[in-house]
């Protein structure tokens, strides 16, 4: 609130400006990264609150908005309601998760005709605040799923440039890798690998269960076991995987894939001939490979590539979409909270309350006005409020009087 008062300047007037509105937090997708592992140090993000407006009709300068960047796959939901506010899978796609605050509006804008000198403003609207959860689905062309010490990490470091960590011990990876192979004639296509499952890791067990939704967007599926194992033997342990994903998700399961059995340097020929038959029998043609010896890799990469080409895009996670009452929307409802109490409230409602600065009675008077307007003490009566019983109107608890809500 503010008065221009200037040298031979008479009756200058009302010049309070407007307060600048809040930034918001967008959430946009980036192949620049590849994990989330930021946000376990990082879990609160704000974005820059609007100036207050001055004198002379000088308006608050806007908040900055805060960007926070996440891979590729993403999936943005809204913890408290559930709601899936987006599915990234494109560089530059953003959402806005969180709106900032409108600013309020200064005495120049509330001066008329009858009220020229008006000694009030108005309080900003308060922003956003949401949890939000972040949940990475890779994306990926291949999805290679196996036991531990399969050879998967081996493997992706033969079909590409990536360089996750190999060593000879269970659960080496702890984390999901991507890398990205070439054909001959330059054709492309991306794998994932993920760590190693366990027998029973849709129960719980081990760690692969816990990152099985990384490939649910995974056109195709590699089968990756281990020729030189005996318990369990190549063929068993390509069953024991199929049903664990069966059980994590038949959607998963049934996507098409390869079965490629791996470490065929450390077998004899007669046992690589023992297997294929075996597989042969159920309907498979496997490949043979020595991912450590570098041989049948380009097999693997052909065959994906043609099963990738066959299979479409999985859909993207269903977008809630909720719908808003517009700020000019006068239209509120009313509700009984689970302790009783009645509640009465609305966008256009809720606004009003937000901007009412309690400490000046002109500004309460106001509301009350507006409150009557567009009916709200009516129809609290008419659920059954009476005259000193406390109610919610636009979050905030009054006491039901015979003329103005008193503000509790």
């Amino acid at each position: 609130m503010s008065f221009r008062r200037e040298k031979y300047v008479e009756k200058g007037g009302p010049d309070g400006g407007d307060g600048g509105r809040g930034g918001d937090v967008i959430i946009a997708a980036t192949d620049r990264y590849s994990s989330l592992q930021f946000f376990a140090t990082k879990r609160t993000f704000k974005a820059q609150a609007g100036e207050p407006g001055a004198g002379r009709n000088k308006h608050g300068s806007d908040g900055a908005d805060t960007t926070i960047y996440v891979p590729l796959g993403t999936v943005v939901t809204d913890i408290v309601s559930g709601e899936v506010l987006a599915d990234l899978v494109n560089d530059g796609e953003q959402v806005i998760v969180a709106h900032g605050g409108s600013g309020g509006r200064g005495n120049a804008a509330f001066a008329t005709s009858v009220d020229r000198a008006p000694r009030y403003s108005e309080e900003g609207i308060p922003a956003e605040e949401r949890r939000i959860r972040l949940r990475l689905k890779i994306l990926a062309d291949v999805g290679i799923v196996g036991f531990p010490n399969a050879g998967k990490s081996t493997l992706l470091s033969k079909l590409s440039s990536a360089h996750p960590k190999i060593a000879d011990y269970p659960f080496t990876t702890l984390s999901p890798n991507l890398g990205v192979a070439f054909s001959p004639d330059g054709r492309r296509v991306t794998f994932a690998d993920i760590p190693g499952l366990v027998e029973g890791a849709a129960d719980g067990r081990g760690l692969g269960n816990k990152f099985l939704a990384h490939i649910e967007r995974s056109r195709v599926l590699l089968f990756l076991v281990d020729g030189s194992s005996v318990d369990p033997d190549p063929v068993l342990a390509y069953h024991l995987l199929m049903r664990e994903l069966e059980q994590y998700s038949a959607q998963l399961a049934g996507k098409p894939h390869l079965v490629v059995v791996n470490k065929i340097d450390a077998i004899s020929p007669q046992r690589r001939t023992g297997i294929r038959v075996r597989f042969s029998h159920q309907g498979i043609e496997p490949l043979m490979i020595s991912a450590l010896r570098n041989e049948g890799i380009d097999s693997v990469i052909e065959r994906a590539l043609t099963l990738v080409q066959q299979t479409p895009m999985p859909p993207r996670e269903p977008v809630t979409h909720v719908y808003h009452l517009k700020p000019s929307d006068e239209t509120f409802e009313i509700t009984r909270l689970p302790d009783g109490m009645l509640c009465a409230s609305g966008r256009y409602l809720d606004r009003i309350v937000h901007t009412t600065d309690f400490e000046k009675p002109f500004q309460v008077s106001l509301l009350d006005q507006r409150m009557r307007k567009i009916g709200v003490e009516k129809a609290l009566r008419r659920k059954g409020a009476r005259d000193g019983q406390t109610v919610m109107i636009g979050g905030r608890v009054f006491t039901l009087g015979t003329e103005i809500p008193k503000k509790r």
